[in-house]
């Protein structure tokens, strides 16, 4: 007879087969928005053939991942975070060395610059390492904060060791430069080590060397520090901040019902990177509010789901494993539905499972097949650490 503090796996069913779904949903609006918001560029056959690809790719990496025992990546947790920190390096020296110009010879084919960014390692495709680094991150800091336990709260034991490592990461990132992923990944590092137990006034006071830092970073940045003080005028200035400006005009287009799917025009060159920093945009223009307010439940969906799971997991590593996954394209889809409603300044998040991006397409369905993963377990008895 089971006992009745374990619940039986048939109890939890229900939660993963809607966070199936769910995210199902969000990939395919994805591709079809991918494909309506590049029509016009020379390249739409690439980027809707890349974006095809990656879901594909993406699915199958869903399903192993949801088969596989969780506890895997436990073992495999720091392993898997040196390979990425040796894939970061070399990126974040070129990014430093070059930082206004490409790269000469091999290096630069290797480590290419785009939009004046070196983001990019080329290994027989192009792989943005950073995507990768949001996940094994997570993924130590779960089996950290796992095998920790109580010591978490210890400044030298615990927290040290482990925020210590989250800097590094986000120094990385940061440089080459990606700073809104660097900040995505310092805050649910940061809310991995709270739900683990870490004391708030050691949170505290790694928040605000952050903001000294972002500071200190906005006021040396002409461009960011430009966009700081737009947005904290009076009004927007679309000469200044076009994609903003040409943002809220696709919502006010849009209206209630939207125009029709294809039918938005902002993507015909009036919004720049339409198709992956201002999907949300986009998406507005087509769909109307109706449409926004179906694609914002379908995450609260997600993230309910998620958390849930988070609450019920087996073991702490489930938990924390859960938490920051969750956490992660939560937090990536409200700070994107924030820039492309002008709440924050302008910044370079995509819009997860939906925006263009071949690489973040696959390490999300990968990361949901984990979550999924944890949730098939619960129910049955689990290691204490």
């Amino acid at each position: 007879m089971t006992p009745r503090s374990v619940r039986h796996p048939g109890e939890f069913r229900w939660e993963t087969r809607l966070l199936g779904v769910v995210t199902l949903i969000l990939a395919v609006l994805g591709i079809a928005e991918c494909f309506a918001s590049s029509t016009y560029l020379d390249q739409w056959y690439h980027e809707s053939t890349e974006q095809v690809l990656g879901l594909a790719l993406g699915s199958v990496l869903f399903v192993i991942a949801a088969a596989l025992d969780y506890q895997i990546w436990r073992k495999i947790a720091t392993p898997l975070l040196i390979a990425t920190g040796a894939g970061l390096v070399p990126i974040a020296v070129v990014a430093l060395i070059y930082r206004n110009h490409d790269a000469p010879g091999i290096v630069g084919h290797l480590i290419p610059r785009f939009n004046g960014s070196h983001r990019w390692i080329r290994v027989g495709a192009q792989v943005q390492v950073a995507e990768i680094a949001r996940f094994t991150l997570i993924a130590w800091l779960a089996a950290t904060a796992a095998t920790l336990g109580p010591r978490i709260r210890s400044f030298n034991e615990g927290f040290v060791p482990t925020m210590g490592m989250i800097a590094l990461i986000v120094g990385l990132v940061a440089v080459e430069p990606s700073v809104t992923v660097a900040l995505a990944i310092g805050l649910v590092g940061s809310t991995i080590l709270f739900v683990a137990g870490a004391r708030i006034p050691h949170l505290l006071l790694v928040v605000a060397v952050a903001l000294c830092a972002m500071a200190l970073l906005v006021k040396l940045d002409a461009v960011r520090n430009k966009r700081q003080q737009v947005f904290r005028g009076p009004a927007i200035h679309c000469t200044v901040d076009e994609q903003a400006c040409q943002s809220l005009i696709g919502f006010g287009n849009g209206g209630l019902t939207g125009k029709g799917f294809g039918k938005g025009t902002q993507k015909l060159g009036h919004l720049p990177e339409a198709y992956s920093d201002f999907l949300l945009s986009v998406f507005g223009e087509d769909w109307g509010f109706v449409g926004v307010v179906f694609l914002t439940l379908c995450f609260v969906v997600f993230c309910w789901m998620g958390f849930r799971i988070a609450g019920t997991a087996r073991d702490p590593f489930g938990t924390y494993l859960a938490i920051g996954i969750t956490s992660n394209i939560g937090m990536s889809a409200i700070v994107h539905a924030a820039v492309v409603t002008w709440l924050i300044p302008t910044t370079g998040l995509t819009l997860p499972f939906m925006s263009v991006g071949r690489l973040a397409l696959v390490m999300n369905l990968f990361s949901t097949g984990v979550l999924v993963s944890i949730g098939r377990q619960r129910g049955r008895p689990g290691r204490s650490k």
